[in-house]
């Protein structure tokens, strides 16, 4: 407990170091905690092997960010589809599949750069995957390196993704 001066209301300076913190601590682990029990999960945990982004699809691997983008790679059961989804910050006008507000989520499978139109079961992994995220996006590992698709293309010309994906025989 931090000693006080009566006579001029002041505290010591050592004391005050400790109670601060002690008080620091305390905020960051009551901000963790109510965090956990607004339901907000953890990027880390949810963007695993495994996960089921919906309809037949869940996650097979994730890979570092590369590129300003973190790639998951999701695949469809029973079947040799794969769907490589790339991961960046938040940009308008990015024309993303999926957006949490902080992160756009885009599907680069065929390296057709959208002139195929994708299919809707892809489309709703993206939208699984975006909704496991919303709420973790700064949790994501390596989120703060992840780039807007704009500055990706800038930084990165003449790509303006991963490489695209085959698909594997299992």
């Amino acid at each position: 407990m931090p000693t006080h001066d009566n006579s001029n209301h002041s505290v010591d300076r050592r004391s005050f170091l400790a109670t601060s913190a002690v008080g620091a601590v305390a905020a960051t682990g009551a901000t963790s905690t109510i965090a956990n029990a607004a339901g907000g999960p953890v990027a880390a945990a949810i963007l695993k092997e495994g996960t089921a982004l919906g309809n037949g699809w869940s996650i097979s691997r994730v890979e570092s960010v590369e590129a300003g983008a973190l790639r998951v790679v999701a695949s469809l059961a029973d079947s040799d589809r794969v769907a490589n989804i790339s991961v960046c910050r938040t940009e308008s006008g990015s024309r993303a599949l999926a957006s949490t507000g902080s992160v756009d989520l885009f599907l680069m499978n065929n390296g057709s750069d959208g002139q195929q139109l994708t299919p809707q079961d892809e489309v709703q992994a993206v939208n699984g995957l975006a909704s496991l995220l919303r709420g973790a996006e700064e949790s994501i590992p390596g989120a703060s390196r992840l780039m807007g698709r704009q500055e990706r293309q800038r930084a990165f010309d003449p790509i303006d993704h991963l490489n695209p994906l085959e698909p594997t025989n299992g």
